[in-house]
């Protein structure tokens, strides 16, 4: 038995808080291409690739479907990510060889 996912109506966004654990201001803005952009080449510089899945990966397909939807220009960005930024850190786990730990910030929240 499956349940019908609940869908979003088309004149309505796709914000940071409905894809990512976010809060305060940023949760309620909408994901732009820019702020994808951003975030992707954040995690290229970082690991070298964009993971499948991934942040990056989230953020495009939203942005796009925002962008389809009239919503926001392909150039925009919203505005704290624009002001804070996107990175990608990686750190070596002590004692187990090869592998890391991956953190990635969007406007300063993980």
């Amino acid at each position: 038995m499956s349940q019908k996912q609940q869908r979003r109506p088309d004149h309505q966004p796709i914000r940071y808080g409905d894809v990512f654990p976010v809060a305060g201001e940023l949760a309620g803005q909408t994901i732009a291409p820019g702020d994808a952009a951003m975030m992707h080449a954040a995690e290229n510089k970082a690991l070298g690739v964009t993971p499948k899945g991934g942040p990056a990966s989230v953020m495009e397909s939203a942005a796009m479907r925002n962008e389809q939807r009239g919503i926001i220009g392909h150039n925009q960005f919203s505005p704290t990510p624009a002001n804070q930024g996107a990175s990608v850190t990686q750190t070596e786990i002590p004692g187990c060889t090869g592998q890391r730990l991956v953190t990635e910030f969007v406007a300063g929240q993980v």
